[in-house]
């Protein structure tokens, strides 16, 4: 598995990648299956002591019996942190993955890549750490990256859209050719629902008499309910009624049939970096006006569980450059505590 080499390649909103074995493209979940299937995990015995193995056994373990049960992107990315991992700490023995080996693998990673990123490989190590304690009865006094400082990002993701930026957004996407762009826009920005999210979204899903969306359960992800505003019910309303007579697809935003006569998920991509240029505003990713929408929904009261129902968050990261958040702000909120 060392010697290979994968090329990424999005196909439909799916991803792809180029097997360099034999020139195959793979979809994500064939693709980290057959990593899997090169790599097969060591068999664990129960109760093993952490001096006994190394920690390669574990990521091999939890690659093969829980992330493969995960959607296939997800599979995917895991699987190539599992392989990081590998590399770099998968000859040091579990006795001796101390919280003082962890920080320096810390120190080394954020040298080489941002700290988002290296949280992603901390967080990944920690559960396999979690789950080889509780499910397969590896003996451990404790996690040791429980006592490892989490890298942390100066800022969040992205920024804020100012008012006007984010009228001329809103105006730039309505006047594309085709009105799905301006529909999943807005939707992102009424709900703070993920794009894969809205673009995956079924007509059965929607209920527009409650002004609800049942999202099905995907991957490791648990099923939910999704309140709608009501600039969220109208453009649904709109939407609906635009495809009402298409009955080859359930989805609402899809594209135009595939070599195979099949539809898929609307591309919105390229299209809404078309629409940024054209509208003279810096480009955003679908992934920022979902943290635009979510600060929106801090600043107009609501509470961090009622935000982490509404838009799915497994945990509510604070970007401490939301205007709510800046010095002169929390000065006057101090006075009106009269702390």
């Amino acid at each position: 598995m060392a010697n290979r080499v994968a090329t990424r390649l999005i196909r439909g909103g799916e991803i792809w990648y180029n097997s360099s074995g034999g020139g195959r493209m793979l979809a994500a979940s064939a693709y980290a299956a057959e990593a899997v299937m090169e790599n097969p995990p060591p068999n664990l015995p129960t109760a093993t002591p952490a001096a006994e193995m190394t920690l390669q056994v574990l990521l091999h373990r939890y690659l093969a019996e829980v992330s493969s049960k995960k959607s296939p992107v997800t599979h995917a990315q895991e699987s190539r942190i599992v392989r990081h991992l590998t590399t770099r700490l998968g000859d040091v023995v579990l006795s001796e993955l101390t919280p003082l080996t962890l920080t320096e693998f810390r120190v080394t990673r954020l040298q080489e890549a941002k700290a988002g990123t290296v949280a992603r490989d901390l967080e990944l190590l920690s559960q396999v750490i979690e789950t080889a304690m509780t499910c397969w009865g590896v003996t451990w006094v404790g996690n040791p990256l429980n006592a490892v400082a989490e890298p942390m990002a100066m800022h969040g993701r992205g920024r804020q859209l100012k008012p006007g930026e984010r009228l001329r957004l809103i105006a730039a996407c309505g006047r594309h050719v085709n009105p799905l762009l301006g529909w999943v826009v807005r939707i992102i920005l009424a709900s703070g629902m993920r794009k894969a999210e809205v673009l995956h979204l079924q007509r059965s899903h929607v209920d527009l008499k409650k002004r609800v969306i049942h999202l099905p359960k995907v991957g490791s992800g648990a099923a939910r309910a999704v309140p709608l505003t009501q600039e969220a019910t109208k453009v649904l309303r709109e939407a609906l009624q635009h495809v009402q007579d298409v009955t080859d697809t359930p989805l609402i935003f899809f594209g135009e049939p595939g070599r195979f006569g099949r539809r898929r998920p609307y591309a919105i991509d390229r299209v809404l970096r078309q629409a940024l240029n054209r509208a003279r505003l810096k480009p955003f990713s679908c992934d920022e006006l979902r943290d635009d929408a979510i600060l929106r929904m801090r600043e107009a009261g609501l509470t961090e569980e009622e935000v982490v129902a509404i838009t799915g968050l497994h945990t509510l990261r604070i970007d401490r450059r939301a205007p709510h958040l800046q010095p002169d702000v929390l000065v006057r909120r101090l006075d009106e505590l009269e702390l």
